[in-house]
Formats: C-alpha cells, sequence, structure tokens
C-alpha cells in the first residue's frame, strides 16, 4: 500500500512540474514554441533574426506561445507574461530590455508588452498599430509564421525610428498625421461651410413668401401712434463662469505599458 502511494505521489509531482521545465528548457533562446506553432525550421530562423536585432540595437524582441496557459496556473495573458518577466532573464542591459508577443492557444489569447528601456522605443500608438495593422489580421488567420516575421519587421522599424531619435508615436506616424489633418479640416472648414449652407437654404425657402413693399403703411395703426412712456430693457445678459479643476489619476492594468486580448 506505502509503495502505491509513494508511485502516486511521484506521477502527481511529475505532471504539475512538467510544464514549468517544458518552458525552462528554452531559457535562452529569444523564441520559445511550446504550442508547436513554427516548424524547425522556421524557428532557428525567427530566433537567427531575432539575435541579430538584438546585437544591432540592444532590445531582444521574444516570441513565446503555450498550448494553454492553464497548464502553467494561469488564466490571465498579462500575468503569465509577467511571470515570464520575473522568472527568466529576457533583455538587454540593468533594464533589461525587450518586447514580448505571447501567445496561449487554448483560448487564443496574446500580450504584447515592453519592458525596459523598450517603453520608450513601443509606445501605445505604435503596439496598437503593430496589432492592429499587422499582427491580428495574420493571427486571426492563423498564419503564425508570418505574424512572428512581421513582428520582427515593424520591431526593427521601430527600433530604428527610436535610435534617429523620433520613436513611433502618433505625431511621427504618417498615416496618423494625414487623419488628423483631414479631421482638423474638417472641423475649421468643410463643417461650418456646411452648416452655414444649411442656414441659408432654410433662410431663402422661408423668404419665398416675402414680397417687396413700397411703403410702411401695414405697420402702421389707423390714426397713427403717440409715444406715451420710454424705458430702458436689458435684453441680453453675459455670464463669466470659472471651471474648478478636479484632481483625478488613472493607470493602465496592473502598470502595464502593453496591450492584450483575443485573436
Amino acid at each position: 500500500m506505502k509503495k502505491t502511494l509513494s508511485v502516486t505521489a511521484f506521477i502527481l509531482v511529475l505532471v504539475f512540474c512538467m510544464a514549468p521545465v517544458v518552458l525552462a528548457s528554452e531559457l535562452y533562446y529569444p523564441v520559445i514554441d511550446e504550442a508547436e506553432l513554427l516548424t524547425n525550421s522556421q524557428r532557428n530562423e525567427l530566433i537567427d533574426r531575432a539575435e541579430a536585432l538584438l546585437e544591432k540595437y540592444n532590445c531582444e524582441i521574444v516570441i513565446v506561445t503555450v498550448s494553454d496557459m492553464e497548464e502553467y496556473g494561469f488564466n490571465d495573458a498579462f500575468k503569465f507574461v509577467t511571470y515570464i518577466d520575473d522568472e527568466f532573464d529576457f533583455g538587454y542591459g540593468n533594464n533589461r530590455s525587450y518586447l514580448i508577443l505571447f501567445l496561449s492557444m487554448a483560448d487564443r489569447d496574446y500580450w504584447l508588452e515592453p519592458y525596459g528601456d523598450a517603453e520608450t522605443v513601443f509606445t501605445k500608438h505604435g503596439i496598437d498599430t503593430m496589432l492592429d495593422k499587422h499582427i491580428l489580421p495574420l493571427l486571426k488567420n492563423n498564419n503564425f509564421y508570418d505574424a512572428f516575421s512581421v513582428y520582427l519587421d515593424k520591431s526593427e522599424e521601430y527600433l530604428i525610428m527610436a535610435r534617429d531619435g523620433a520613436p513611433f508615436d502618433r505625431d511621427t506616424d504618417p498615416a496618423a498625421r494625414t487623419t488628423d489633418f483631414l479631421i482638423k479640416l474638417a472641423v475649421t472648414i468643410i463643417i461650418p461651410i456646411l452648416i452655414a449652407l444649411v442656414i441659408c437654404s432654410i433662410w431663402k425657402r422661408q423668404m419665398k413668401t416675402a414680397v417687396l413693399a413700397k411703403t410702411a403703411d401695414n405697420y402702421i395703426p389707423p390714426g397713427g401712434f403717440n409715444l406715451t412712456r420710454q424705458s430702458d430693457d436689458f435684453l441680453y445678459r453675459t455670464t463669466t463662469r470659472r471651471k474648478i479643476q478636479s484632481s483625478s489619476s488613472g493607470s493602465s492594468f496592473g502598470g502595464s505599458r502593453g496591450r492584450g486580448g483575443k485573436f
């Protein structure tokens, strides 16, 4: 009986410890594909490209995929990424500068998070643009290698811009600047013109029944009129109000500068 219990206990310990061992076995690689979304050649190619970026720009670009993060005891992608940051030695320098893209395939969860000096390279606008325009459309179609390849390409673009002193953000994004210009143009010129045309059109329709009068006899009562009293009436009042500022503060989820969701 004691021997049976010992074997059972050993099996349970092995089951619960196996998942962290699988992840830790690839500790020193920037691409950890526990979900097996890539072929060996694809994975090795991505590793070589990520290591080249690290050597050139002093920032590590990391990819981690798992079949189901619940096997590791997590049901939240950001918390799992935080666990990876705590346990693994990713990143360059004392600030551990790196960007990590994490996927959990069971419920198709993702998270993209910058750490260290990478936070100044990968801004909120930059992360949103990278995900919405480049990565998520490919992930939704299960084009995982293409998504990871584009992820490395866009990361290098952002790193180059940051190195040149202009990190990718709303004021340095050509598409965003064009959109902002069109919005300002519409607000300041086009919309007021349209409002004026509508008002003039209404006035014009109301004036169709008007006839030019040569005299003002229709506005004078029979026998004329006499002024019997004079008074001053204020028709308008101007009120000035001052807004009282209130202090408020907010923070991103768990101090995160990244973004996650479903794909």
